[in-house]
């Protein structure tokens, strides 16, 4: 059981959900008539900034033994990993954002950003699961999108919510993390896209 825990956290680690945000949009989205050679590099700007460079950041403090583990564990080595996220991934996003992405992606993308910094702010005082914020993030981009362009991407949802719960599963099985704080995970992901997104169609007006 703690094997299949693990092939979940690492499958579903919060690293590439950004990158996994953008490829659903240019497969299941308008985003798919896009030519190849523009989805190559969104696709590839997004997995430099906010996978690639962020995770190498986070192998070197490893190395340099700053931190203790890969999944930094320790509420306490947290801050610097988040720190390094949060600039690198602001950079992609910045970068997808002068390449003119849709604003709903676009908005997306930022209020993900949003919710890791609260989490940060929040790891001041208690451990909160980014795996989760990571799954409720997307899962509330998806329900936020389909609430503006009234769509029902019903196995989307359900497989979305089952993939949520393996996750925090995992993470409890793992002792990685306690139940409150996979629920508070989740609910923090899901609130800052779902609202994010939801309210996106004001710039139609704009």
């Amino acid at each position: 059981m703690k094997n299949f825990a693990r092939i979940i956290s690492i499958i579903f680690h919060p690293l590439p959900a950004i990158t996994y945000t953008v490829a659903g949009a240019l497969l299941c989205t308008y985003m798919a008539m896009y030519p190849l050679n523009v989805k190559l590099l969104l696709l590839g700007t997004t997995f430099l900034w906010s996978m690639l460079i962020p995770g190498l950041f986070i192998l070197l403090l490893k190395n340099r033994k700053i931190i203790s583990d890969l999944d930094v564990s320790k509420r306490k080595e947290r801050v610097i990993p988040y720190l390094s996220y949060l600039i690198s991934a602001g950079v992609g996003v910045y970068i997808l954002y002068r390449m003119q992405i849709p604003f709903w992606l676009l908005s997306i993308l930022t209020s993900s950003l949003i919710a890791i910094a609260i989490a940060a702010c929040i790891n001041i005082f208690w451990k909160i699961s980014v795996h989760c914020i990571a799954i409720g993030g997307l899962l509330g981009g998806l329900m936020g999108i389909s609430y503006i362009y009234s769509i029902n991407p019903f196995w989307g949802f359900i497989a979305g919510f089952l993939i949520a719960g393996l996750v925090g599963t995992a993470r409890v099985e793992l002792r990685r993390h306690t139940l409150g704080q996979v629920f508070a995970g989740f609910a923090l992901g899901f609130a800052c896209t779902f609202v994010s997104s939801s309210l996106s169609f004001i710039y139609l007006f704009i």
